[in-house]
């Protein structure tokens, strides 16, 4: 596939040969029209208030950018139908409802303001835990200043990056290429994309059919435990097989659902490898090995649970803690209660979490260093020479671009509004805090972005900033999450858009059309994620903010809780006191110092041996690898790996593989909203209880579930 250190620009075209499905463009004064408007408007409006609505939800129900993508297909063909081919005029003001049919460009420009805006902002968890741990009431306007400046912060900084992470060819952006093939089908009208366009029909359906299996009839396929199986009575091996409560060895699964969480068909093999070194190497080897000689007290907690825990092995109680006047630590009850413990899972993730980011600057400035310079040297008609889409990008007139301006009017408006509401809303996140939170996400975001564009991971933030703010302003636990939310998030949020943009630019859409698509769906997503969130709150509250069980065991608060025990552990206590000298995790620290040297030795082996492929090497990713759990369990490595090597022949990876991978993930995602409407939701129809979907023991046959 692609090594991540070809830099060879100067190629006529573009190393994706996928993305050059699109390389005619016959629309080069294309705009978006009113009946894109509508369209934008809807999907963002739905996708983000069903986002915020599953936010709460016991069970959490993604809304696919594929079914997205699928939807906005079906409401454009049937709008460019209903819509009346007329002009309209109101003074100087001319539009036309229907202007023609519902092309790709459209469909593109909606899709991205859909992915954009249509999401639970990452503010909602800001909000909410005020709302129902705090008893802080948040405004309207309050409300949506936070979300839209912590939404839109990265936006602004898109602009400032994009030299870097759009137009360089060897910055690939491998979902791009996804969703680019998926388009290409769906509006081709070629032999070849109608014989895509069946085949991809064809997976589709046989995805759809199948994931029935593992999702409803025979759930024991989402995570095959082996070894529960095999010894079902020794405590031992079952919690090295089990996925759900240990380290799943041997474990694998048939559900694509989570199979596809690690992108197996697209993402480059160089750096899937680099990753399942991690993977295997932490939860197979490192993890049990510590856990079983009982490094940091590991037997008196879960193995892999995501809970903090106190001395007594029991979960912890903040409550104990915190002033419930002031909301702020004391300090005696602290020491008189306990202090916080993980379990080995969690403790390893954090110790690798702090290599992260060190190793990822060093392996930039090592591997990559010399072609950011070259870049920031060269002019934009340099640049436009590099790669045939760019070529062509270029096609567009001058009030297509959209000048850089824009962006920083966007980066230092919304950071004006960042620290006004640092002040003026409790948080007590002083000017420098702000700032602080936004330089590290300025500082990261070219070596997080360039290791995201070529090897389709992006690599976290957010527990760095906790712990960044952990240490600066201590007891402060929601200056902790606002400081979180404007680092971590802004980050993300940057390189969210940078991935749509690089959409855009294979897909040939005028970038000011983008753009707008992208600022309109957000805006639109903002003021739906509020008035569905302050909905939910007035008329569910006890259930999310854990006062008395709901009934029907569909409304619970765990994001909310979650969240709030972060700010609690990270904000409240500090880490001072958690990995601070005296505590048991102290030693964690070195993480820091050992990360920034760990890229050195592959950099010196790859000057010394330039043809061994040393230069492969990607310590960045290996780190990520080795941070995935908890967050997830381990049954996707066995068949992900299988999935990952046979979609990498090349005549069939060029001809199909994009196409599958999009077929597989709609058909398994929209089989499972299917499942949870008609089974979990509305109808609630279970299947008939069998070995395979014992639901004592998780279908697992491993723990009982309450054990």
């Amino acid at each position: 596939m692609l090594p991540e250190t070809n830099t060879n620009d100067s190629a006529e075209d573009s190393i994706c040969n996928d993305a050059n499905g699109r390389i005619h463009d016959e629309e080069n004064n294309f705009q978006i029209n009113s009946k894109d408007d509508f369209d934008i408007e809807l999907i963002s409006a739905a996708r983000a208030a069903v986002s915020v609505c599953y936010f709460f939800r016991a069970n959490n129900l993604i809304y696919s950018i594929f079914f997205v993508i699928l939807a906005s297909h079906f409401v454009g063909k049937w709008m460019e139908k209903i819509l009346p081919n007329k002009k309209f005029r109101i003074k100087n003001w001319e539009f036309n409802l229907n202007p023609g049919p519902f092309n790709y460009k459209e469909h593109v420009c909606v899709a991205a303001a859909a992915s954009a805006g249509g999401v639970s902002a990452y503010a909602v968890d800001v909000i909410a835990i005020q709302e129902l741990f705090y008893n802080t009431r948040v405004s309207f306007l309050v409300g949506f200043l936070l979300l839209i400046s912590t939404q839109m912060i990265g936006y602004g900084l898109a602009g400032f990056v994009r030299k870097y992470l759009v137009r360089p060819a060897n910055m690939i952006w491998p979902k791009s290429l996804v969703y680019a093939a998926m388009y290409n089908t769906l509006h081709g009208n070629t032999s070849q994309t109608n014989h895509k366009f069946k085949f991809f029909a064809i997976a589709f359906i046989s995805m759809f059919v199948w994931q029935f299996v593992p999702e409803y009839i025979f759930p024991w396929l989402a995570s095959a435990a082996i070894l529960c199986l095999i010894a079902p009575n020794n405590t031992t091996i079952k919690t090295l097989g089990s996925s759900y409560r240990g380290a799943g060895i041997l474990n694998f699964s048939l559900d694509w659902n989570a199979i596809g969480q690690v992108f197996p068909m697209f993402t480059p093999w160089w750096s899937q490898v680099n990753y399942y070194i991690g993977v295997v190497l932490v939860i197979w080897v490192i993890d049990p090995l510590l856990y079983f000689n009982n490094v940091f007290d590991a037997k008196k907690f879960t193995f892999a649970s995501t809970h903090s825990f106190d001395k007594y092995g029991n979960i912890y109680n903040q409550t104990k803690i915190m002033d419930p006047v002031t909301g702020t630590l004391n300090v005696t009850a602290y020491e008189n209660y306990s202090p916080v413990y993980m379990s080995i899972v969690f403790v390893m993730s954090y110790f690798f979490f702090f290599m992260q980011v060190p190793a990822t600057i060093c392996h930039v400035i090592l591997f990559h260093g010399k072609e950011i310079w070259s870049r920031y040297k060269k002019t934009r008609e340099e640049e436009e020479e590099a790669d045939i889409h760019c070529k062509m990008m270029n096609v567009y007139p001058g009030f297509n671009k959209v000048p850089y301006y824009w962006y920083g009017t966007i980066f230092f408006v919304m950071l004006i509004i960042a620290i006004i509401l640092g002040y003026t809303t409790g948080a007590n996140l002083p000017w420098w805090g702000v700032l602080l939170a936004v330089v590290l996400a300025v500082v990261m975001v070219l070596p997080i972005g360039i290791i995201q564009a070529i090897s389709n991971w992006q690599l976290g933030l957010n527990v760095m900033t906790e712990l960044v703010c952990g240490f600066l302003l201590p007891g402060y636990p929601i200056a902790n999450v606002y400081f979180k939310t404007y680092g971590y998030r802004s980050l993300t949020q940057c390189l969210l858009f940078i991935q749509d943009l690089k959409l855009g630019h294979y897909m040939k859409i005028p970038p000011r059309s983008m753009f707008i698509a992208q600022i309109w769906g957000t805006i639109i997503g903002i003021i739906v994620n509020y008035w569905t969130l302050n909905i939910i709150i007035n008329t569910k509250r006890s259930y999310i903010d854990g006062t008395e069980a709901d009934p029907t065991g569909q409304w619970a608060g765990l994001k909310p809780e979650i969240f709030n025990t972060a700010s609690i552990v990270w904000g409240l206590i500090g880490p001072a006191r958690t990995f601070g000298s005296g505590s048991i995790y102290n030693v964690l620290l070195w993480g820091f110092l050992i990360g920034g040297f760990l890229p050195i030795p592959f950099y010196l082996l790859h000057r010394k041996f330039p043809k061994a492929k040393f230069n492969l090497v990607n310590t960045p990713v290996i780190l990520f690898g080795l941070t995935v759990f908890p967050e997830t369990y381990p049954n996707f490595i066995i068949t992900g790996l299988i999935a990952s090597f046979l979609s990498q022949f090349y005549a069939w990876w060029k001809k199909y593989n994009y196409v599958m991978s999009a077929a597989f993930d709609s058909g398994a995602q929209i089989m499972t909203m299917v499942a949870f409407v008609c089974f979990s939701g509305v109808v609630k129809v279970q299947f008939p209880t069998w070995w395979g979907n014992d639901p004592s023991t998780q279908s697992e046959h491993c723990f009982p579930i309450n054990s």
